[in-house]
């Protein structure tokens, strides 16, 4: 799914060299940020997922406006690029939308990549997960089956976009886009689970005094370590500023994540994009360094540096 996903961001790029999307989210998909002037598709190659946001109504840079945007985003199942496949949907993924509303104090503000871009947003998704699932207490031929899972979340949040506050404690700050985003819902637990691999079938083929044995292995979660329908919460957190010209962007991007059972988990990163001039949440592409669980509350064997990855995202418009 990685190349596939790869050869994807790279016939974009050919075709839409000035390519706009708000990519700036961390490798779980999280962030603070919300946008709704164009309609925009996003890949995620540390999540290998794909996404599409939908602003049915268009943008009229009007004081006080109310903007609806549809969302949805997929990451295939088994590392597969089948989405629906023997009449069974073959992905998780989340369906959703937002309530946006624009706090702008306009004044003589014309143009959406002026300073004192102010929003804040109300959001609902629907989650979806089908996972594999090993059971050893099961007779043999039915040891490993499918589990299917809803869930759902509630976001609110508020973006400050090119904010710049003069004649306040803020005014060494200069321009800054930052954003504050708090959710909670049920879902189960299988992305804090680790995957693990066990041998359905093998074959051993011998030629003369060679021998090679041909394994067959499935993607599994163990049954008895699922938990359905647990509480959540996310805290989000974004503070970002143009380093050269306004297309070159770099953003630190905090998360605290709760989950019922397990400890709470503070999830840093650092992001430098490349933007739409003057539109610091409409990137093009972006590389990010991210550690989870900085702390280890949840006792990871790993250490921090095998905690750490580097995640790329990248953003394309559909009009």
């Amino acid at each position: 799914m990685k190349k596939q996903l790869f050869v994807i961001v790279n016939l974009v790029i050919t075709f839409y060299a000035h390519a706009q999307f708000s990519v700036i989210q961390d490798g779980e998909g999280e962030t603070s940020f919300q946008i709704f002037t164009a309609n925009t598709l996003l890949i995620n190659a540390e999540k290998e997922s794909i996404g599409f946001s939908f602003s049915p109504k268009e943008f009229t840079n009007v004081q006080k406006g109310k903007y609806w945007t549809i969302t949805l985003s997929a990451n295939a199942k088994d590392g597969t690029s089948n989405l629906f496949k023997g009449g069974e949907f073959q992905f998780s993924g989340k369906l959703g939308g937002n309530l946006i509303f624009d706090a702008t104090d306009y004044g003589g503000r014309d143009d959406v990549k002026d300073v004192n871009f102010v929003y804040h947003f109300l959001g609902f998704e629907g989650l979806y997960s089908r996972n594999n699932l090993f059971d050893a207490s099961k007779p043999f031929d039915d040891q490993i089956y499918e589990q299917t899972n809803l869930g759902f979340r509630l976001n609110y949040g508020l973006n400050l976009q090119n904010v710049k506050y003069e004649n306040t404690i803020f005014n060494f700050l200069g321009a800054f886009t930052a954003g504050i985003s708090g959710s909670f819902g049920l879902k189960d637990n299988t992305d804090i689970l680790d995957e693990m691999e066990i041998i359905t079938s093998e074959q051993t083929i011998t030629s003369g005094s060679a021998i090679r044995t041909v394994s067959e292995t499935a993607t599994v979660y163990l049954a008895d370590e699922i938990e359905r329908n647990q509480m959540f919460a996310r805290l989000n957190f974004d503070f970002g500023k143009y380093i050269i010209s306004k297309r070159f962007f770099s953003n630190l991007h905090m998360t605290y994540a709760f989950d019922e059972n397990y400890k709470p988990s503070f999830n840093p990163a650092l992001g430098l994009y490349v933007t739409a001039k003057g539109a610091p949440i409409e990137a093009i592409v972006g590389l990010q360094v991210q550690t989870k669980d900085w702390s280890n509350n949840r006792n990871s064997e790993k250490d921090r540096w095998e905690r750490t990855s580097i995640v790329l995202t990248a953003g394309f418009p559909l009009n």
